[in-house]
């Protein structure tokens, strides 16, 4: 089944067409989640998590790949392609996904 959900475009500063997810679904999410707390622990004394503190960095970098569906009308090696781009680019991007995931990490 082919993933006819909407998207929408837009370009970033440096002329980069870009184009996004409306929205994530709950599967996305929770995956995204999955891999961000999997290797996390949990104290024994107060059962406090013992977050790293590189969670932030990678939930950026897992919310922009569910996110962005194409790059210059390019889907192959996005990923890679995403996190090559310019630190500023990369924010737009950033910026312009990081509502899809508000209230859900």
């Amino acid at each position: 089944m082919s993933d006819t959900r909407p998207t929408k475009e837009f370009t970033s500063p440096l002329g980069h067409k870009v184009i996004v997810k409306e929205y994530l679904t709950a599967r996305e999410v929770n995956n995204v989640l999955t891999d961000l707390f999997q290797s996390q622990e949990i104290a024994t004394d107060d059962k406090s998590p013992k977050l790293s503190l590189l969670i932030g960095i990678k939930r950026n970098v897992k919310l922009v790949e569910a996110a962005v569906v194409s790059l210059d009308d390019e889907t192959e090696n996005l990923a890679d392609r995403l996190q090559d781009l310019p630190v500023s680019e990369y924010t737009a991007i950033l910026n312009e996904v990081k509502g899809l995931a508000d209230g859900n990490f």
